[in-house]
């Protein structure tokens, strides 16, 4: 399947008129339409969406303030563990290596153990630093689309900061190669996991996380959320998308697609949002975080990636110490979580057992109670039941 056109054929024309529209916007609150179905309706048509107005006004500042402050403290750990594997081990280690390493790290490096046997630990997750975010994970709009779009089990697989520096600001927290940002003419488009062709860690067998084999099935097995704690557009930060490119069968890392990622796409744009939106999309929409920032301020934000209960996500990249994937929690960080929040949590505590959500069961139970009744039947009405099926009819694909 290709990509999606205007009446005209020309995706540029389509894009300007969704531009000027913001056709793929909904409020959180709205009680005059079902934002739910808007947003999986925009997901479906374009690959992506903007929930407006999810963080209350009053909180917008706190959870801001409460993401910088993270972000250092991530920053400082991160480079603790780093300091204490560089001076422990020579080149690249196992797996085993890292483990013992890891599990003899000094006081005051934060790190947790995996449920998975035989892996080193991992930091923790992000959410440990943002205790006034959390919460709105749990958000009815952010659960109903995810639940509509995915399935009624859910898992937050990632969760980490996606700051972007200022103008051509070199410092942690700037995305993309500091000698290319500034400029508004450049992408770095890809598609995220489990659609990430390069899949976090290459050709690297201990890093690297899996891949779903192209052309993608057109499935939607991820939700990426990007929770604004600053106003964005085009002159500050915000994500760029390719209207309809999730139904397209190529990708721009495709080894044989022919796209250029640092290159423009006709159609391409910039999605506009105000602090307290999150925007949602596909995990095969191609996209890119933007390579210039000229508003004078860091866009603040925060990424988390949702997929079904029926998607593995854990089970690669043994040496991916430093990557986002189920990053874990300790028993008492995860029953400090809100309690409508934990579910989403349970498969990255190792203390917790992560089982099937009642809606998931509930499924499984009518699909019993239906099996059952085929066999009533067939005791009950034996000289009939060879025509119980005659209503139904399969029809053969051309």
């Amino acid at each position: 399947m290709t990509r999606r056109k205007s009446a005209s054929g020309d995706p540029v024309t389509a894009t300007a008129e969704l531009v000027r529209t913001r056709g793929y916007a909904f409020s959180a609150h709205e009680t005059a339409t079902d934002p739910i179905a808007g947003c999986a309706e925009a997901l479906a048509r374009y690959g992506f969406c903007v929930l407006d107005d999810v963080i209350a006004p009053d909180d917008v500042p706190l959870i801001h303030d409460e993401v910088d402050a993270a972000e250092a403290s991530i920053s400082r750990n991160m480079a603790a563990i780093r300091e204490v594997l560089d001076a422990a081990v020579d080149g690249s280690p196992s797996v085993e290596t890292m483990k013992a390493v890891l599990e003899e790290a000094p006081p005051g490096v934060e790190l947790r153990p995996v449920g998975r046997m035989g892996r080193p630990p991992k930091p923790p997750n992000d959410i440990i630093w943002l205790p006034r975010y959390a919460p709105y994970l749990a958000h009815p709009a952010i659960t109903g689309v995810a639940r509509r779009v995915l399935d009624d089990h859910l898992k937050i697989a990632q969760l980490h900061l996606r700051p972007i520096a200022a103008g051509s600001d070199a410092a942690p927290g700037g995305f993309g190669r500091a000698r290319y940002r500034g400029r508004a003419d450049t992408r770095e488009w890809h598609t995220d996991w489990p659609h990430d062709l390069s899949a976090y860690g290459s050709d690297q067998p201990l890093q690297n996380a899996g891949c779903i084999r192209q052309p993608f099935p057109d499935v939607t097995m991820c939700l990426v959320m990007i929770w604004y704690l600053t106003d964005v557009d085009e002159d500050s930060a915000a994500t760029w998308v390719v209207p309809g490119s999730h139904r397209d069968p190529r990708n721009p890392r495709g080894p044989s697609d022919g796209i250029t990622v640092t290159a423009p796409i006709p159609g391409d744009m910039q999605v506009t949002a105000k602090a307290g939106s999150v925007f949602i999309q596909d995990s095969r929409t191609w996209h890119a975080s933007a390579m210039h920032n000229t508003s004078g301020r860091k866009r603040v934000a925060v990424v988390n990636r949702w997929c079904p209960w029926w998607l593995s996500v854990d089970d690669y990249a043994p040496g991916g110490v430093f990557n986002t994937v189920c990053r874990p929690l300790s028993l008492a960080e995860y029953s400090a979580l809100p309690e409508d929040v934990q579910p989403f949590f349970r498969h990255v505590c190792p203390d917790v057992h992560d089982t099937l959500h009642p809606a998931v069961l509930d499924r499984a139970a009518a699909a019993a109670r239906r099996n059952r009744y085929g066999f009533e039947q067939l005791e009950k009405h034996a000289d009939k039941v060879a025509d119980a099926n005659e209503h139904i009819r399969v029809p053969t694909q051309d």
